[in-house]
C-alpha cells in the first residue's frame, strides 16, 4: 500500500519530465494577488471543456504591451508545476501573447485610446449634415449588397438625388489603401456635399479595414461630412467613432442623407396652408386696426378742430383789444417821442457849434499868419516853395522868399 506522500512524490516526478510548452487557450477569472497574477486557461474547442489554473509574475504581466482581459484568446508559454503540499497542478506562465480576435481587439482598443486622446472621436468636432446635398459620394464594394441597398433607398426616398459611387475593396490587406484613396477623391469633388462609407456585416477580421488607423485618419481629415454605415447594429468600428455620423446599415444611411420626398411634399403643403391662413388672419387684423385708427383719427381731428377754433377766437379777441389800446395811446407816444427828438437835436446842434468855434479859435491861434504878425518870418525856397527850417538845406546862389507881416521879399544865399 502507498502512502499519500508516495503518490504525491510519484506525480511530482512524472510532471517534472513535462517540458515547457506553448498553449493556446482562453483566459478567465483573471485576478491579482501580491506578486502573482492568477487566471484560468480554458479550451472549449474539443468535445470536452479542458482547463488548468495558471499564474504569472506581476512584473512580467505589467510589461505586456497589450494586457488580456477575461475572454481573450492567448498563447501562453510556460511549464506545468505540481505543488506537493496541496496536490495542486498549476501552469507557470513565462510569456503571454494575445492571439486571434483577442489580439485584434487589443490593437483596436489601443488605437481607440490614441484617437480619443487627440479628440478625433469627440462629439464636439462632428459636423451637421447638409439637409439637401447637391451630390452624395458613396464608397463601397462593387459586388456587395450594401451598394444596392443604399441606391434603392435613395431612389425611393428622393428620386432627384445624385450619387457618385466609387468602388473599393472593403476587406483584406489592400482595403485600407483603396478606402483612403476613395475618400480623398470624393473629398476633392466640389459638388459632393456628403460622403457615405458602406458595407455589410462580417466577422471582426472582415471589418478590420475600418479599424485601420489610415482609414480613421482619412475620415477625420476630410473636409466633407462623412457617414459610416459599416456592418450591422452590433458591429461598431473605429471608423464609426471618427465619422460625423454612425448608422447601423446602408438603408439607415440613405434615410440620414436625404429626406423622404413624399413627406417633404406633404410638409410643404401643410406649411403653405398655414402660411396662407396666417396671412389672411394678419390681413384681417391689420384691416381692423386701420379702421380703428381711422375712427380714432377722425374723432381726434374733430376735437382738435373745436379746440383750435376756440383758441383762435380767443387770440382774435386779445389782438383786437391790443390794437384798440395801441390806437388810443399812439398819439400820446408820438408826441412824447417828437419832443424828445427835438430836445436831442437842439443839444446836438449846440454841442456841434461849440466844437466848431473851439476849432476855429485854435486854427486862428496856430496859423502861420498869426505867427508872422508877432514879428516872425517864414523863409521859403523860391524853386519849390518849401519852408526852410535850417541853413544846411540851402546852397550859395539859392533864391529864398521871406514872408513878413506885410510883404514878401526875395533874397539870394551868398555864402
Amino acid at each position: 500500500m502507498w502512502s499519500l506522500g508516495e503518490v504525491a512524490a510519484a506525480v511530482f516526478r512524472r510532471l517534472e519530465d513535462v517540458p515547457s510548452v506553448w498553449l493556446e487557450a482562453e483566459i478567465t477569472n483573471l485576478t491579482r494577488r501580491g506578486q502573482r497574477v492568477y487566471f484560468t486557461l480554458v479550451d472549449d474547442s474539443g468535445e470536452r471543456r479542458h482547463q488548468i489554473d495558471a499564474s504569472m509574475n506581476t512584473a512580467v504581466f505589467d510589461r505586456l504591451v497589450t494586457k488580456p482581459d477575461d475572454g481573450a484568446l492567448v498563447h501562453a508559454y510556460g511549464r506545468v508545476e505540481y505543488w506537493v503540499q496541496r496536490s495542486q497542478v498549476r501552469f507557470a506562465v513565462a510569456r503571454l501573447e494575445l492571439t486571434g480576435d483577442g489580439l485584434l481587439r487589443a490593437r483596436i482598443e489601443e488605437l481607440k485610446r490614441r484617437l480619443a486622446s487627440e479628440g478625433l472621436t469627440s462629439d464636439a468636432r462632428k459636423r451637421v449634415l447638409p439637409y439637401l446635398p447637391r451630390r452624395i459620394g458613396l464608397v463601397t464594394s462593387g459586388e456587395g449588397a450594401a451598394r444596392m441597398d443604399f441606391l434603392v433607398n435613395i431612389a425611393r426616398r428622393f428620386p432627384p438625388a445624385q450619387v457618385l459611387v466609387v468602388h473599393s475593396l472593403v476587406q483584406g490587406e489592400s482595403a485600407p489603401g483603396e478606402l483612403v484613396r476613395a475618400i480623398a477623391y470624393l473629398d476633392g469633388v466640389p459638388d459632393v456635399d456628403v460622403i457615405v462609407i458602406a458595407r455589410g456585416g462580417g466577422s471582426l477580421e472582415d471589418l478590420m479595414a475600418f479599424n485601420s488607423e489610415r482609414v480613421c485618419r482619412a475620415v477625420a481629415a476630410a473636409a466633407t461630412p462623412i457617414i459610416s454605415a459599416v456592418g450591422h447594429e452590433t458591429d461598431v468600428t473605429l471608423c464609426d467613432l471618427v465619422a460625423d455620423l454612425r448608422v447601423s446599415t446602408p438603408t439607415k444611411a440613405a434615410e440620414a442623407v436625404v429626406p423622404d420626398a413624399a413627406q417633404l411634399t406633404a410638409q410643404l403643403a401643410r406649411a403653405e396652408r398655414a402660411l396662407v391662413r396666417a396671412l389672411r388672419e394678419s390681413t384681417a387684423r391689420r384691416r381692423r386696426r386701420v379702421d380703428d385708427l381711422a375712427t380714432r383719427l377722425g374723432g381726434g381731428l374733430r376735437t382738435r378742430g373745436s379746440v383750435a377754433g376756440a383758441h383762435l377766437a380767443g387770440l382774435g379777441a386779445r389782438l383786437a383789444a391790443a390794437m384798440r389800446v395801441t390806437q388810443t395811446n399812439a398819439p400820446m407816444h408820438l408826441e412824447r417821442r417828437r419832443l424828445a427828438l427835438g430836445r436831442a437835436g437842439a443839444m446836438y446842434l449846440a454841442d456841434t457849434r461849440a466844437r466848431v468855434e473851439h476849432l476855429a479859435a485854435l486854427h486862428t491861434l496856430l496859423s502861420p499868419a498869426r505867427t508872422v504878425s508877432r514879428g516872425y518870418a517864414i523863409v521859403r525856397a523860391v524853386e519849390d516853395d518849401r519852408v526852410i527850417t535850417d541853413g544846411a538845406s540851402t546852397r550859395p546862389g539859392d533864391g529864398l522868399s521871406i514872408e513878413l507881416r506885410d510883404r514878401r521879399i526875395q533874397v539870394e544865399v551868398s555864402g
